[in-house]
């Protein structure tokens, strides 16, 4: 949500940002765009971009940094790689 900080008068939003001024961002802005797109996909089934209709997937957690762990497989992947199931 847009803030004004009622110290320094800046307008920051607090999505991204640490609540403490000078508002430094939470995480760097690759991190944060990819756990975005993790948040997006969290809750549905995915499949691989390259095979939409391929084999459904659980996503079973969410990194700190939008790194995704699947039910049954091992390892972490990054949200790019996924689309919703349809």
């Amino acid at each position: 949500m847009k803030r004004l900080c009622e110290k320094c008068r800046v307008d920051y939003d607090d999505a991204n940002c640490s609540t403490i001024c000078p508002h430094n961002q939470i995480m760097s802005d690759e991190n944060l765009k990819q756990k975005k797109a993790a948040i997006e996909l969290f809750g549905h089934d995915v499949c691989f971009a390259h095979e939409p209709n391929g084999k459904r997937y659980h996503i079973q957690a969410m990194g700190w940094n939008g790194m995704l762990t699947l039910a049954g497989m091992s390892g972490e992947f990054a949200p790019h790689l996924f689309v919703k199931a349809k």
